[in-house]
């Protein structure tokens, strides 16, 4: 079963390649989950990344949904980063079994934004998924829901200087909430979670800088 979570994402004209080396799971994420968010097209599936990169420049993708590891030849991240530079892809949602959300670290200075990096167990939610893409081809970057709830702040970093307030809300901000989103589920207004956001960049010292990334990407 893939239930919808609770707040529903509806994509609005994405046209999605999926590239997974596993057969069933590729029918699997087709036919049982992105057939379920409104507004998603799959345009393409496919069981390897130079299958996909050779095919992507007439299939128009918006977003790339691919398994790090594909087996023997390139992996996922390469494939994204390929597909971002030669293609018309926007954003990339890697999937993969391990919860070694730092792969995310790796990516090219000029291709930080516009990645969401999912565990595979985590399909079943549909609504993230949803969000991943969603946030992924909209420039910002997600991580697993799950792997946030795991997260424990390690001493002596950038994050103690942050109140518990401000963590509470980036840890939205990871799992791609919106503003209003990170305002609902925290009972704030909107325009206090705009305010703790801009705290939360001057403490940590995020500024946008030649490349062009939005603080709140980095």
């Amino acid at each position: 079963a893939c239930p919808y979570s609770r707040h529903t994402v509806v994509v609005a004209g994405l046209r999605v390649m999926i590239v997974e080396d596993e057969p069933l799971y590729r029918e699997l994420l087709e036919v049982g989950v992105i057939s379920r968010i409104r507004g998603a097209t799959v345009v393409g599936s496919f069981g390897t990344a130079e299958a996909a990169l050779e095919s992507a420049a007439h299939l128009q993708p918006d977003v790339l949904l691919t398994d790090i590891d594909l087996g023997a030849g390139m992996n996922g991240v390469s494939l994204g980063i390929e597909a971002r530079r030669r293609t018309s892809v926007r954003g990339v949602v890697l999937l993969s079994n391990l919860a070694l959300p730092t792969v995310l670290s790796t990516l090219p200075p000029d291709l930080r934004g516009g990645w969401s990096y999912l565990l595979k167990t985590s399909v079943s939610d549909v609504g993230q998924v949803g969000r991943a893409m969603a946030s992924a081809e909209s420039g910002e970057v997600l991580v697993d829901e799950y792997l946030v709830a795991q997260l424990v702040a390690q001493p002596n970093t950038p994050i103690d200087r942050l109140t518990p307030r401000q963590v509470e809300v980036l840890s939205g901000m990871a799992r791609g909430w919106s503003n209003r989103r990170i305002a609902e589920e925290l009972t704030l207004t909107t325009r206090t979670v705009e305010a703790i956001i801009s705290s939360i960049i001057t403490n940590l010292d995020l500024r946008e800088g030649e490349d062009g990334i939005n603080p709140r990407v980095s």
